[in-house]
């Protein structure tokens, strides 16, 4: 199978993050790393997540914003008569950057729409205020993106 390979092609990585369902974010409070996977949105450099108010993902996001995740597809091991000579193959995107949270109701909105359009809904999308008012939307703005490919 192909070695890896360095993803350098923006629109590349955009697939990947436009075809993932899930990603995984690393946070940590300095303490301990802390990993979480999440439903997400992906929308001009930005990530959207959504989430209930507490728990340990906003206690340490409120002490340290900044953040890591990873998203891949086509995930798929390769098997051999010899498993010293199994691979993996797949895409994945690592990238930086800050959580804000979102107040504003408006962009919180937003942030549910990239959300459901990610997952394949069709708008135009209603939510319900009160619902909307109670989540925790999370915009995070890349700062930083590096792709990775092995097996094809």
């Amino acid at each position: 199978m192909g070695s890896q390979k360095l993803i350098r092609d923006q629109q590349q990585i955009e697939e990947i993050l436009s075809t993932a369902k899930f990603l995984r974010l690393a946070l940590s409070d300095s303490e301990t790393p802390y990993i979480v996977s999440m439903s997400f949105g992906y929308k001009e450099n930005a990530i959207y997540l959504h989430s209930s108010r507490e728990g340990r993902k906003i206690d340490i996001l409120k002490k340290n914003p900044r953040i890591c995740f990873e998203a891949d597809i086509e995930t798929e091991v390769i098997t051999a008569d010899d498993p010293c000579k199994y691979n993996v193959r797949y895409r994945s995107v690592i990238g930086h950057g800050q959580a804000k949270f979102l107040e504003d109701y408006n962009e919180k909105v937003e942030g549910l729409t990239v959300l459901s359009k990610h997952y394949g809904k069709k708008g135009p999308f209603e939510f319900e205020a009160w619902k909307v008012n109670r989540l925790c939307v999370i915009k995070i703005e890349i700062e930083k993106i590096t792709g990775k490919e092995s097996g094809f």
